[in-house]
């Protein structure tokens, strides 16, 4: 399948007791396929992949395979720390009906441009899935340097390009965009990455606001740039209420769908839900941009 597009990573919806409510999944999953996602992505930041067990990522890609019956790929997350785990991960996403990788650097210890080549060469002996590297760990990262030799190994196919801001995603783009796929994965720069000529984008913004995030991809494809603005400047306020939280952002991400009436069930601890006067915050922010329902759910406090 083609990877491109908007692929939103789904936020895994938690219980009372932390573990996966596979009903909120599924009406998660049904809701991003209404709004016209070009893929699915689960295990990633936004679904606090750090804390799956291979268990739960393997189930969540089953629900996924079987909600979207073939319609889009479904992108795997992989975030482990040691090249074994990820490997076992990897292999088991395969066998759950995963159409590609995206596959995060090591992030505790980190490694250098030697350890990573082998990381992802590992990988790529492990399945014959195409992987997308997810460049987001700060003290790990993948510079454009890297990327010009790992975009030589077989079945590496992209990079998501989530480190360095702009600045970083055009060095990516300038220097590796004509050898490989260049994700965008900046929330409240995607028209940006769009312009620079991304070949899509995984972003969590994608998976609050999908339908929103398709019109403005489908604007610029089309060269209706004004439009694809107009969408930004609405949803950035929004968005800046949820990325000042640091890496407690899923909390927020699925504070927001619940006040947009969604699923997203609880995260998983230490991750918190915000508090009151956060909530109020984001409600407003909500308001302002007119993406309220006319009926307002109820939430908790």
């Amino acid at each position: 399948m083609s990877i491109q597009g908007v692929i939103p990573p789904l936020v895994t919806p938690f219980d009372a007791e932390g573990e996966v409510d596979e009903s909120a999944l599924r009406s998660e999953v049904r809701f991003l396929l209404d709004a016209g996602v070009h893929g699915l992505s689960l295990g990633g930041s936004t679904g606090e992949g750090a804390l799956l067990l291979d268990d739960e990522l393997v189930r969540g890609l089953e629900i996924l395979s079987d909600e979207a019956a073939g319609r889009c790929p479904l992108v795997c997350g992989i975030i482990r720390n040691s090249t074994r785990d990820a490997v076992r991960a990897a292999t088991r996403a395969v066998a759950a009906g995963a159409d590609a990788l995206m596959v995060t650097p090591t992030f505790y210890h980190g490694t250098d441009a030697r350890g990573n080549y082998s990381f992802y060469q590992d990988l790529s002996g492990a399945t014959d899935l195409p992987i997308i590297i997810y460049n987001v760990i700060a003290q790990n990262p993948i510079t454009p340097e890297m990327m010009m030799d790992i975009s030589q190994i077989r079945n590496v196919m992209g990079i998501k390009q989530s480190v360095g801001g702009m600045h970083g995603f055009n060095a990516m783009m300038s220097t590796c965009g004509a050898l490989t796929n260049v994700y965008g994965a900046q929330d409240d720069m995607l028209v940006f990455d769009y312009l620079l000529k991304a070949t899509g984008s995984i972003s969590a913004i994608l998976t609050v606001f999908p339908e929103l995030c398709v019109q403005q991809w489908d604007a610029v494809q089309a060269g209706r740039i004004d439009e694809a603005l107009e969408i930004h400047s609405r949803l950035v306020p929004v968005w800046q209420m949820v990325s000042c939280a640091g890496m407690a952002f899923p909390g927020r991400v699925k504070k927001l769908l619940e006040l947009l009436g969604r699923t997203g069930g609880l995260p998983r601890k230490p991750v918190l839900e915000p508090e009151p006067d956060v909530t109020a915050q984001l409600r407003y922010a909500l308001e302002q941009a007119n993406l309220l329902p006319e009926e307002l759910p109820e939430v908790r406090v």
